[in-house]
């Protein structure tokens, strides 16, 4: 008997998979009946919204890998879960990586989230609005001791489960761009309607309209043209990569378990070993790069511009291997993959997403070629 039937073991594709992820934080079973908005609601509760909260102020502490290990397990029990939790996890991550690196009041709003379980949600995209990710098409006007937001952002994940709005806004008359908190309850803020996607249905994915909001300056923590790239741009690249990465490398592994169950039930080995033995190959390096990177950027061996393309060259490939591992499965796991009601389906629909996160895949080669010869790098693909 192979390694692989053992009855009670963990499957050896498992072992190779697992091996290097923290265990730390695992999410609980979900609530029979329960609403995609009412089951983050009960992660958040759960510990997970203070996972990256440093543990001065009431948090976890946990370090960028650790925080990637529970997006990834949220990947593989709950896709839609794990897509929404990902912005808040990556906003919260800048935020505790900025008040290490500043030592500023940022702090209380870090010990707020950490004691009420609260959740950020990130409302970078826009409806219309521009591929590079450093732009934005709101308006935030000057007025008083702060600014008057407009605009829509769309799709907005934790578009009603939030209770802070990380948003970006262009100072009118002028080329600088604004990073900011606005309590998801300010006058003038309203969620409307769902996203119709075809998968991560579960996402609590609404547009978000801003009319007039009025934004104190105390909450802005980021401020500059689009496309100047410093610390805030890089740290905030470098956790969203990490993070976006394990959660889709745990919903695609939660794929190739279903292929592994199908064959070796079936016990039709043939060309379909090799097959399964590609798409471990490309989860196994896609992990390893995924940890690699943060766990460097964690330590320091790498930051500034280098770590900004490894990130964006992370963010390429997440989508590369995802193309490879789903033409390496198709064979072996057949119609199943287009069956309605299919859990394999599902998994596949909801991997397609993966392809829509910024940066634009446009523009990821592109920067990570121009930090390698010396040029200036930029998001904006018709730059």
């Amino acid at each position: 008997m192979s390694p692989a039937d053992g009855a009670g073991e963990e499957p050896a594709h498992r072992t190779l998979l697992e091996a290097g992820w923290s265990t730390a934080w695992r999410p609980a079973p979900a609530r029979a009946g329960t609403t995609g908005a009412e089951r983050i609601r009960d992660l958040a509760a759960g510990g997970y919204a203070a996972l990256p909260v440093p543990a001065e102020f009431g948090g976890a502490g946990a370090g960028l890998v650790e925080v990637a290990s529970a997006q990834r397990a949220l990947g593989a029990a709950d896709p839609s879960a794990a897509v929404a939790l990902n912005m808040h996890a990556f906003t919260v991550g800048l935020m505790a990586d900025y008040w290490r690196r500043h030592r500023d009041t940022s702090w209380m709003l870090l010990e707020g989230i950490a004691r009420s379980g609260a959740l950020v949600a990130s409302a970078f995209a826009e409806p219309g609005g521009s591929p590079n990710f450093m732009s934005s098409c709101s308006r935030a006007v000057p007025h008083g001791k702060g600014y008057r937001v407009s605009g829509v952002k769309y799709p907005c994940s934790l578009a009603t489960t939030a209770t802070l709005v990380c948003l970006t806004a262009r100072v009118t008359g002028t080329d600088e761009i604004i990073l900011a908190l606005c309590p998801r309850s300010s006058p003038g803020l309203t969620a409307d309607g769902e996203w119709p996607s075809l998968g991560m249905t579960r996402s609590d994915t609404a547009r978000l309209v801003l009319e007039d909001v009025e934004l104190d300056d105390r909450l802005v923590f980021h401020r500059g043209p689009a496309d100047v790239i410093d610390e805030n741009v890089i740290s905030g690249m470098v956790w969203f990569a990490v993070l976006l990465t394990a959660t889709y490398h745990g919903v695609l592994g939660g794929l190739l378990d279903t292929a592994y169950e199908g064959v070796l039930r079936s016990r039709a080995f043939g060309a379909r070993t090799a097959l399964l033995g590609r798409a471990t190959r490309e989860l196994l390096l896609l992990g390893g790069a995924c940890r690699q990177l943060g766990a460097d950027f964690d330590t320091g061996a790498i930051g500034g511009r280098a770590a900004l393309a490894a990130a964006v060259g992370l963010r390429a490939s997440l989508s590369d291997t995802r193309d490879r591992v789903l033409t390496a499965l198709t064979p072996v796991i057949g119609s199943r993959l287009y069956g309605r009601g299919q859990p394999a389906a599902a998994l596949l629909v909801d991997s397609l997403a993966v392809h829509h996160h910024p940066p634009s895949l446009l523009t990821c080669d592109e920067a990570v070629g121009a930090y390698c010869t010396g040029r200036d790098m930029s998001f904006d693909p018709a730059g």
